[in-house]
């Protein structure tokens, strides 16, 4: 009677093991890699920038992110025409949330 208890134990285990790891191995996320190295690339380029140059570079910037996340240009519509630091920091928020709700979308650029 042990025995039999014992296999059923071991056979329970066993299946439930294999599940496990068919669960966590299954990855059904396609993330552009290139497009990822582009993006945070463009987020980092406009927070050196922020407080420097707001030059084309930066603009470029704020253009490419645009494409794909929400950017507060109306923002921009202030005395000096420049990027409030504000904005920036709620609009980065957004993007970062943007991109891991999208990554495993093989996003192209």
């Amino acid at each position: 009677m042990k025995y039999i208890s014992l296999m059923i134990l071991l056979l329970s285990l066993c299946c439930s093991c294999s599940t496990t790891r068919n669960i966590n191995t299954k990855n059904d996320c396609i993330e552009n890699l290139q497009f990822k190295k582009e993006f945070f690339w463009n987020i980092e380029n406009i927070e050196n920038l922020l407080m420097k140059d707001q030059n084309q570079s930066f603009q470029n910037s704020l253009k490419f992110i645009s494409k794909y996340a929400p950017v507060s240009f109306e923002d921009l519509l202030n005395y000096s025409h420049t990027y409030p630091i504000k904005s920036f920091r709620n609009d980065k928020e957004v993007w970062l949330k943007w991109y891991e709700d999208n990554k495993c979308k093989n996003i192209k650029n």
